[in-house]
């Protein structure tokens, strides 16, 4: 197994902030890209690392691999997500009934009838961003403790794997109808 860490140039951490991946990336990328001598496929595992360490929930599951730490990251979001995700999914379908309108509408009139409804909708998708973002803050908090207690517990790490993984969907999910409603 590739060590994403290592090709980063970085050390295994599960606690790297977003700038400093982006600086590691920026200055293995200078020695990598085929452009400064490096080969494509030199890049392209660059590149991948630098996938797996910007996502959380794939930079954990690779940390942990790494460790030799087995964990089942099948699952469904665990129980306190639950509200969340009952938010995440309303505000989503009201995103996407109110862009499937405003697609369908003909005459400038209707659309700025629909203007007031669209802003309210932008603001609640912001919202929304908000609430998963510190939702992945908080399942992020245990990482530097798990870092310094190695081995940590191997359920907890997979629920929070999982619970990343659908937090990090959301997001994007949320991220991708926000430019729609403006």
């Amino acid at each position: 197994m590739t060590d994403a860490f290592a090709v980063m140039g970085i050390p295994r951490s599960l606690t790297i902030t977003d700038e400093s991946l982006r600086d590691a990336f920026r200055e293995a990328g200078k020695r990598c890209h085929p452009d400064a001598g490096g080969g494509e496929d030199e890049f392209s595992a660059l590149r991948q690392a630098m996938e797996i360490l910007s996502s959380p929930s794939r930079r954990l599951r690779h940390w942990l691999e790494l460790h030799d730490i087995p964990v089942e990251t099948r699952g469904t979001v665990d129980a306190h997500l639950m509200d969340l995700f009952a938010e995440v999914g309303s505000v989503t379908q009201s995103a996407q009934s109110l862009i499937r309108k405003r697609e369908e509408t003909q005459s400038a009139l209707a659309l700025a009838l629909l203007e007031r409804q669209t802003h309210l909708c932008r603001e609640s998708v912001e919202e929304a961003i908000a609430r998963v973002e510190f939702a992945i803050t908080e399942e992020c908090a245990p990482f530097s403790q798990w870092q310094s207690t190695l081995p940590p517990d191997p359920n907890l790490a997979a629920i929070s794997v999982r619970n990343l993984a659908f937090l990090e969907k959301w997001r994007a999910n949320l991220r991708a109808l926000f430019p729609r409603l403006i």
